[in-house]
């Protein structure tokens, strides 16, 4: 199933972990998930983070279609992780300036 998520910041979260002493490199994603509510059809913004995966880890603000699968944490936790991102391409607002009807001059 794809989601619309809108994007707005990625942090950065480097370290070193206290329990295994791995480092470690982040991307966490301030999002806006565009959900639709089976039942009434109305889109129900969800606001939260999103770990990116090292693939995806170059991913900069944007509207974008996810896709995401089901895996095992390493607590043993069923979650979801980003399967696919891909971009959504929007109009540019010169593109609907263009649609407008021109005036000529007198």
């Amino acid at each position: 199933m794809k989601n619309t998520i809108q994007i707005l910041h990625v942090v950065t979260v480097a370290g070193r972990s206290k329990k295994t002493g791995n480092d470690y490199d982040m991307r966490m994603a301030q999002c806006i998930v565009h959900k639709v509510n089976r039942d009434t059809g109305v889109v129900e913004p969800l606001v939260g983070e999103l770990v990116l995966p090292e693939r995806f880890k170059e991913t900069t603000p944007g509207m974008y279609e996810v896709e995401f699968e089901v895996a095992i944490s390493q607590q043993k936790r069923v979650e979801s992780t980003v399967a696919t991102i891909t971009s959504i391409s929007q109009k540019p607002a010169a593109n609907q300036a263009a649609q407008a009807p021109a005036t000529k001059g007198a």
